[in-house]
């Protein structure tokens, strides 16, 4: 890997200039390579993250549109694509990501890329396994940031409405990053306690854990992000962190477990298909799939959300075989 902890982006709208700015304000990298179809977007992104170096706690550097930059970069971040229209679903997206995954993975083989591959591009989990297929790589160098927003906002969600703060409580949303989502509750705890024991032994007057409602919380945390984009237009703040934390991990080699879509060969019962998991996230990508113990009912419901990606992933594959031949 390249020693200068060096991160490209590869689209840099609202979601890759706001990633770039947290990974140079939060001192995670010393370069920074920013590629865009807008070229003079890119550099003039640059040019901004320049100007903010001078009072950052690391000082970078920063080039704009180098492709040999880039390949020389130990993480490589695709956020380049469309947003999906009020009426749409982040898969219907699928065809304009593809095209560009078709057009970004054989510049980098060519000029011979090393590093890891984070995706967050829509639909991440499709897209992810697009990336890695394409790229030929091992499954631990290409993953996408999946569920770990998702989480992020489980976190916040739960916190809210018992009243306790995101950092005291531990839990993953997994699956599709998308509609089909599923929380385990069964690992999700409070301060060290279990929440189902929390709700099943809650003595509160206000009936705090006891009243909670688990499928309408899976079904918010789910639908989040919609929360955020009928009003915004885009969600960028929430998934530049996540994708900041990930460099973290990998640049530190921290080998923290975070929700990703990682690349799955049988665990869960499950192959074929990038998806989102807890795993140990190191110098060396997804390092290890951690494959937590469910219920009959929520291993039922991460199969039907694998099933969702599979057939997006099968009609990707179908569409680049009637391609290539005709």
């Amino acid at each position: 890997m390249h020693c200068s902890r060096r991160a490209a982006i590869i689209g840099v709208g609202n979601v890759g200039s706001t990633t770039a700015f947290s990974l140079a304000s939060q001192g995670l990298v010393n370069e920074l390579v920013l590629i865009d179809i807008k070229a003079k977007k890119s550099e003039g992104d640059a040019f901004d993250l320049e100007d903010a170096a001078a009072r950052l706690p690391v000082q970078i550097k920063v080039w704009a549109n180098d492709w040999e930059k880039a390949a020389e970069s130990d993480i490589m971040i695709l956020s380049a694509g469309p947003l999906p229209r009020p009426d749409q679903t982040r898969l219907d997206t699928l065809e304009d990501a593809k095209k560009i995954v078709n057009e970004v993975v054989p510049r980098l083989l060519a000029l011979n890329f090393q590093g890891l591959i984070v995706n967050i591009t829509n639909p991440c989990d499709v897209v992810s396994h697009h990336l890695w297929k394409k790229s030929g790589f091992p499954a631990a160098r290409v993953f996408g940031t999946g569920t770990l927003l998702d989480t992020f906002r489980l976190k916040k969600i739960l916190g809210k409405i018992t009243g306790t703060a995101p950092s005291n409580i531990e839990g993953f949303s997994l699956g599709e990053h998308g509609d089909s989502q599923v929380v385990p509750w069964s690992h999700v705890s409070i301060g060290g306690m279990p929440l189902l024991d929390l709700m099943a032994e809650d003595k509160t007057p206000e009936g705090r854990y006891r009243n909670l409602d688990l499928k309408e919380l899976n079904r918010q945390v789910a639908y989040a992000g919609w929360e955020v984009l009928l009003r915004k237009g885009a969600t960028y703040y929430g998934i530049a962190t996540a994708a900041a934390d990930l460099v973290r991990a990998i640049l530190n080699d921290e080998r923290r477990v975070l929700p990703v879509s990682a690349g799955l060969s049988g665990q869960y019962g499950l192959e074929g298909l990038h998806i989102g998991v807890p795993a140990l996230i190191g110098a060396g990508g997804v390092e290890e799939i951690i494959e937590l113990k469910l219920t009959d009912g929520e291993r039922a419901a991460l199969r039907e959300s694998a099933k969702i990606i599979q057939s997006y992933i099968a009609k990707l594959d179908e569409r680049s075989f009637h391609a290539a031949n005709q």
